[in-house]
């Protein structure tokens, strides 16, 4: 009986600790909603327990209005100040510790309309019909930063500020000199501000990785009979300069921005996820786990997607791929297959480089690195008329249509029928080929492999579909890919095919006919270039004109390279056109025996490890296998 009553003591003892407890937890809760910050993290704290919080300011927001840019009138200013706080524990009364800095933002519609010359004489740009601005003479072409960020950190222990400079963000261009007006009570004066240009950045910002250390000897002032404390203040201001031109062209544009200090690493890179004994398929576990929408790696899962950006999800290709997005600038997916070697430039400059079109999972759901050739092939890769007898080489690349070209080797470029061998019977089907079976599949395969150690056994062998789509229509990238990989490949109820290789009657495909298996090289599809573009682009049409072709979305698009260069898609409503990109970047169709640029495309296996790099040109990743 008394062992039921102790039992019974206890127990009510355990109910009232609970209680207690959780008043508690609810008054934490409670009064953190009413601290007037914004966000601020309640930390528990025990006497042998250090502990690091941050407190969050405002959002920046700025709109730009006709008031701002009135002649003589101040810069318009937005400003927020965060900080991170660190407390020692008792028993050592001194701590160390180490968070992030980020400035994210979320909106940015800003745009460069002024162009200056070398004598700093500035003049309005040229508003286009597709809404782009470009300079408004041979002269004027330097753009003029319009918004600019400031960033300020000041120790509360030491007292020191310090203001971020080129050396603390090599990503974003510092000046440290701009003549403004600042506003002041009653009117305006001159000023003099340093900072980075933001005009047009988007995503997230890595500011800072920061130490922060607090002891007896260094901690807030004024703190002397409280715990052992240092706090790091974080001041930014975003500036909207009025220039004194015309600056219309972003009259009604609004700029939002949050700063975000925390504990852990947010991943803006491939090459934060890919240390350098991962894999690509534990790369992808660590790309699936975390926040990449400012990474310019989207998932196409329409379910999971995140993406603020994208108006519409269901735009994705939702097939579970993993895919770079965004402008040449931005997309860090440059790989140098020069052999395995260490970091740093290519040996042999572009021609060994190659960028990530993404991470697809194949039929064991394992995934594997797709890849496509940075600039077109030339004939020592491709092959020519002697060293790859029967191929589909024509001889160099025409001189014409060059003025949009990207690369920096216009005059070895080698052009390449789609299937013609100069003579004879021609038609649209893949598999009869002979840049398919002998320039790709055979010559450059041997080339690279021969290039690269152990590469050959790492290139995987996939079925290439081709039963491709009509001309007839526009298409958006997703309608695209339904066609070319989705729920609609391989129909044969609008396909025009060929029994062999020299019959020029059309018959009805039979399911065969419209894919090319266990092949190792083969080209992109026209849904990798329209998934390449921004995701702003996808609900375009990437056939028109008005869709990819425009200047905005063609700046946005990593994967054009400004000549035209073939697909492996078939026209499925004549039997001898295929797609192709042309200069102009949006997508057409034509006959099979013209002549373009070529890129080759293969995958690598799950088990392809980024072992360096950071993935621009100049510092592109390395691979290894075990």
């Amino acid at each position: 009986m008394n062992d039921k009553k102790q039992k019974l003591i206890l127990s009510l003892i355990a109910i009232v600790t609970l209680f207690l407890v959780a008043i508690g937890a609810a008054y934490a809760f409670f009064a953190s909603q009413n601290t007037g910050k914004k966000d601020v993290n309640i930390n528990a704290k025990s006497g042998t327990t250090d502990v690091l919080t941050f407190e969050a300011g405002e959002d920046i927001g700025i709109t730009a209005n006709k008031g701002n840019f009135a002649s003589g009138m101040g810069s318009e200013e937005g400003q927020t100040i965060a900080k991170a706080r660190l407390t020692a524990n008792d028993a050592t009364s001194e701590a160390s510790d180490s968070y992030y800095v980020y400035l994210k933002i979320n909106t940015n519609e800003l745009r460069y309309t002024n162009f200056k010359d070398s004598a700093n004489d500035i003049k309005p740009g040229i508003e286009q019909a597709d809404k782009t601005i470009i300079a408004p003479d041979a002269t004027h072409t330097t753009k003029v930063p319009e918004l600019i960020l400031t960033v300020k950190e000041t120790n509360k222990a030491t007292g020191e500020t310090k203001e971020l400079t080129q050396e603390d963000i090599e990503d974003l261009t510092y000046y440290d000199s701009i003549s403004t007006k600042k506003k002041t009570t009653d009117s305006t004066e001159d000023v003099t501000i340093s900072g980075f240009d933001i005009t047009e950045t988007k995503g997230m910002i890595l500011l800072k990785y920061e130490n922060i250390h607090t002891s007896n000897e260094e901690k807030d002032e004024g703190r002397d009979n409280l715990p052992n404390m240092t706090t790091h203040e974080w001041e930014i201001t975003v500036t909207l300069i009025n220039l004194d031109s015309d600056q219309n062209n972003n009259t009604g544009k609004t700029f939002d921005a949050t700063l975000v200090l925390q504990k852990d690493q947010i991943i803006t890179n491939l090459a934060d996820a890919c240390g350098p004994e991962d894999t690509i398929e534990t790369c992808v576990k660590k790309i699936s786990n975390e926040d990449y929408e400012y990474s310019h790696i989207i998932y196409h899962n329409t379910s999971s997607l995140s993406n603020t950006n994208i108006a519409n999800k269901t735009l994705s290709a939702n097939d579970n791929s993993y895919r770079f997005s965004g402008s040449s600038e931005e997309v860090k997916n440059y790989v140098c297959l020069d052999g395995i070697s260490s970091a740093g430039e290519c040996q042999n400059g572009d021609a060994d480089l190659y960028r990530i079109i993404g991470f697809f999972p194949n039929d064991a759901g394992e995934y594997e690195m797709k890849l496509i050739k940075y600039d077109y092939a030339t004939k020592e890769e491709l092959g020519d008329k002697s060293t790859a007898e029967g191929g589909a080489y024509q001889g160099n690349y025409s001189n014409t249509s060059k003025d949009n070209y990207k690369g920096r080797n216009a005059e070895n470029i080698a052009a390449y029928y789609w299937n013609y061998t100069g003579s004879g019977i021609y038609n649209n089907m893949w598999q009869y080929s002979n840049l398919n079976q002998i320039n790709l599949n055979q010559f450059y395969y041997n080339y690279i492999s021969t290039k690269v150690n152990n590469l050959e056994n790492h290139i995987t062998e996939h079925e290439w579909t081709t039963g491709g789509f009509s001309y007839s229509i526009s298409y958006t990238p997703k309608q695209v890919y339904d066609m070319e990989l989705g729920e609609e490949k391989l129909t044969t109820n609008d396909n025009k095919c060929y029994a062999e290789a020299n019959n020029s009657t059309a018959q009805t495909c039979i399911e065969d006919d419209l894919s090319y298996k266990d092949a190792k090289i083969g080209l992109m599809y026209i849904n990798d270039y329209g998934y390449a573009a921004y995701p702003e682009a996808w609900n375009q049409y990437v056939s028109n004109s008005s869709g990819y072709s425009s200047e905005t979305v063609k700046t946005n698009n990593w994967m054009y390279m400004g000549l035209g260069e073939w697909a492996i898609s078939r026209n499925s409503e004549d039997g001898d056109h295929a797609w192709l990109v042309y200069y102009t970047a949006a997508a057409t169709s034509h006959i099979v025996r013209a002549f373009y640029g070529i890129r080759p495309t293969f995958y690598l296996d799950s088990s392809t490890k980024i072992i360096s790099g950071n993935g621009t040109h100049d510092n592109p990743f390395r691979l290894s296998w075990n």
